[in-house]
């Protein structure tokens, strides 16, 4: 279930932080970044991979490390690997500004605070889902929270449908089943299930007032430019989160973190998603 909630995350974390900037505009994709780019789920499973891959000891406070990574390097690294990524989708400065002065106004504040324990309920019930149908399993239908009421519903809908997020969310995730035996079936039971999985999470952490910022945020030109997604496919996603992942572990080791054998698999996985994104590059 872990891996299913890593992927998750990383796929969160990368449609949320979709911008580029050039060298004269770094400064506005940082403060970008730090609205867009950081997220509950993203530091969770940054501090998941450490006791997967890194040896605890005496010597060295890996929680401690991993917070100095988040306010001290992250944004500068995420900044590195998302230029390359972006930079044909001509988001502009001035885009970048449009959004940041979206999120500093008290409704994007709250917006996103909101948004953010919504993200982390869904990838957690939506990884354990995957999990199940990936390893064979047959999840029952999901049923909606009797407590919500048809108003609360239906505002959702009109973020989670007509602002896109579910087509999103659904064509980047049909890639994970790519190859999987009867891959169609899994696909369409998650496919079938993620809009109930989504609403259930919103309930108690999204309101009315989110949606309906949520609705003005997708609407704008520059913020549906710089979360553009539609030119990549699962893999090259993946790929980019395996390189976040593998700058993050390069840097603790250079702060004197001691990986053991699984680092290798991680190593193992960048270079995976890197031939399946060329791949698939090539195929078009």
């Amino acid at each position: 279930m872990k891996k299913a909630r890593l992927l998750i995350a990383l796929l969160v974390m990368l449609v949320a932080a979709s911008g580029y900037a050039q060298d004269s505009y770094r400064d506005a994709i940082k403060e970008y970044l730090s609205f867009f780019g950081k997220n509950i789920q993203m530091e969770n499973s940054l501090r998941e991979i450490n006791g997967i891959v890194f040896m605890q000891n005496d010597k060295v406070d890996l929680e401690m490390l991993t917070e100095r990574y988040i306010h001290e390097v992250y944004e500068d690294q995420m900044a590195d690997v998302v230029e390359p990524m972006m930079k044909e989708r001509d988001v502009t400065e001035a885009d970048l500004k449009t959004i940041t002065a979206m999120a500093t106004t008290p409704e994007g504040q709250t917006y996103l605070a909101h948004e953010n324990e919504w993200n982390e309920k869904l990838s957690e019930v939506s990884g354990e889902y995957m999990s199940q149908l990936l390893e064979g399993g047959k999840p029952e239908k999901l049923q909606v929270n009797p407590d919500i009421d048809a108003v609360y519903a239906a505002k959702f809908q009109k973020l989670w449908k007509d602002c896109g997020i579910e087509e999103k969310t659904i064509r980047i995730l049909d890639g994970a089943f790519t190859g999987a035996t009867s891959s169609a079936g899994k696909l369409k039971t998650f496919t079938d299930n993620i809009g109930t999985m989504a609403l259930n999470a919103a309930y108690g952490s999204m309101t009315l007032e989110d949606f309906d910022f949520g609705m003005k945020l997708y609407s704008n030109e520059s913020f549906r430019k710089a979360t553009d997604t539609s030119d990549m496919n699962f893999y090259s996603l993946m790929g980019k989160g395996a390189l976040i992942v593998m700058k993050y572990l390069d840097w603790m080791e250079s702060q004197g973190a001691q990986p053991n054998e699984k680092l290798q698999s991680f190593k193992m996985l960048k270079s995976l998603m890197e031939s399946k994104s060329n791949s698939y590059v090539e195929d078009e």
